[in-house]
């Protein structure tokens, strides 16, 4: 009798657990939902941000944290000024500044655009681990049961 009681308490508590985790696994969903799709690497500059050294640069499409893009709209930002001063100096008129063809707005665009995506698969990996250590922690009676909704889901 002690043994079934145990057997009992131990269901019940699986059944709380599974609950919560089901209530945790929808939210989940929904989030993953709200995230929306993965912005699009569509730049305004050819992509690749090159220092006048010419040996020193990176391509958007690699970078994987702001750093880079701090440091080279930093660098921009300088040289901006720095020209805008020299021509102040001299007493002359000068066209917009350009860096590798393309305006500080242009570079900034695309920098923040990079950052966008980077939060986006920051965002959709940790959503994505957190639904796979949820499911790990379900009963095996809730994996049934969700196996059978999804592919309920699937037919309908």
């Amino acid at each position: 009798m002690n043994t079934e009681l145990k057997s009992n308490s131990r269901k019940n508590n699986m059944t709380k657990h599974d609950d919560k985790i089901k209530l945790l696994l929808a939210k989940v969903e929904e989030q993953q939902n709200n995230l929306g799709v993965k912005p699009k690497a569509s730049w305004n500059t050819n992509g690749i941000f090159k220092y006048k050294d010419g040996t020193n640069f990176f391509n958007l499409n690699t970078v994987r944290d702001a750093q880079p893009l701090v440091e080279a709209l930093a660098c921009l930002l300088e040289k901006e000024s720095l020209h805008q001063q020299a021509a102040e100096r001299l007493g002359v008129a000068i066209k917009p500044f350009l860096w590798d063809g393309n305006s500080i707005c242009d570079w900034e665009k695309d920098f923040k655009k990079r950052l966008d995506i980077i939060g986006w698969e920051a965002r959709k990996a940790q959503l994505d681990d957190t639904k796979k250590k949820l499911k790990s922690l379900v009963s095996e009676e809730a994996k049934t049961e969700m196996e059978l909704e999804d592919i309920e889901k699937s037919l309908t």
